[in-house]
């Protein structure tokens, strides 16, 4: 650029000379010379500012892959969904053998809602405090030793403290069923998203033991990944509207709104590259996940 702005100096210095010599053409020949140099000089903005870049090659894949497993080994007893179904965050897609769990389950709550050792416990503590009362009277008369009426005293008060044991021995069987409920839980196999079966590893009747069972994709929104050349990064900004097309017979043509979620902050020195990942919305999941596709993006 140096050389050709020297040159072009040179040449308008030329052309100077020439005006003296010839003065009836001089005002054309200077208006010649400032449009040339006003073409050749390099543009405030670089090449990459341009407001849209187009047709990049992207590919669209599911927001999220899980795959899902059991928090604890044993027996897959069932195993409920099968490649494609669409299921829901919290569905049991299957579980493990827990017959020794809902027993256990079951002997806590029993414990728990069993009132009669407590309504016992009350009775002696109100007939305590019967006694106590008729003591006191009896021991005004003299007709009891002061010996006597402190043993009935201490009866009493031993029969509330029982009371107050008992309240909290069936708070603690209140605790053993939420413990028991738990460990009964732990043998469920839940899904912790919603989107589609992608593929079942494990049959009922297998051993699991830290193996996946389900594999599970978020279908909504999708991800489209972009590769983009290093000379627009800081250009590509979160939040930047793109378009998307599909390379699917059925869809030439159309255009799909979508946003950009992430880009990556540090690019591939190699191969001079960046990434950029969109998210594009599938509500009614007619979009296919794991398609080719070319996409537009807004530049800042």
């Amino acid at each position: 650029m140096k050389t050709k702005l020297k040159t072009l100096t040179e040449k308008a210095k030329g052309e100077l000379l020439a005006m003296r010599r010839y003065p009836e053409a001089g005002g054309f020949v200077v208006s010649l010379v400032v449009f040339v140099a006003v073409l050749m000089m390099p543009s405030p903005r670089s090449e990459a500012s341009a407001e849209i870049l187009a047709d990049l090659d992207c590919v669209v894949e599911p927001s999220e892959v899980v795959n899902v497993g059991s928090a604890v080994p044993g027996l897959l007893a069932d195993a409920f969904f099968e490649r494609g179904d669409a299921v829901a965050a919290g569905d049991i897609l299957g579980r493990l053998e827990s017959n020794v769990e809902r027993a256990t389950l079951d002997i806590a709550r029993e414990a728990a809602n069993g009132l009669a050792t407590l309504e016992l416990r009350k009775a002696n503590a109100e007939f305590g405090e019967r006694t106590l009362v008729r003591n006191d009277e009896l021991m005004r008369q003299r007709v009891i030793s002061r010996q006597t009426r402190d043993q009935v005293a201490t009866e009493a008060k031993i029969a509330g403290f029982q009371v107050r044991q008992e309240v909290e021995s069936q708070r603690l069987a209140r605790l053993e069923v939420r413990r028991a409920e738990a460990s009964l839980e732990r043998r469920m196999v839940r899904s912790p998203i919603t989107g589609r079966v992608v593929q079942r590893f494990k049959s009922a009747g297998e051993y699991v033991d830290g193996d996946a069972i389900y594999e599970v994709a978020r279908l909504d929104p999708l991800a489209v990944d972009v590769i983009v050349p290093v000379e627009y990064l800081g250009f590509v900004r979160e939040g930047a509207e793109a378009a998307v097309r599909l390379d699917l017979p059925a869809r030439i043509g159309e255009q799909i709104s979508a946003k950009v979620d992430r880009v990556d902050p540090v690019a591939d020195a190699a191969s001079g590259t960046f990434g950029v990942r969109l998210l594009m919305p599938n509500p009614s999941g007619e979009i296919p996940a794991g398609v080719r596709c070319q996409v537009n993006v807004e530049l800042n």
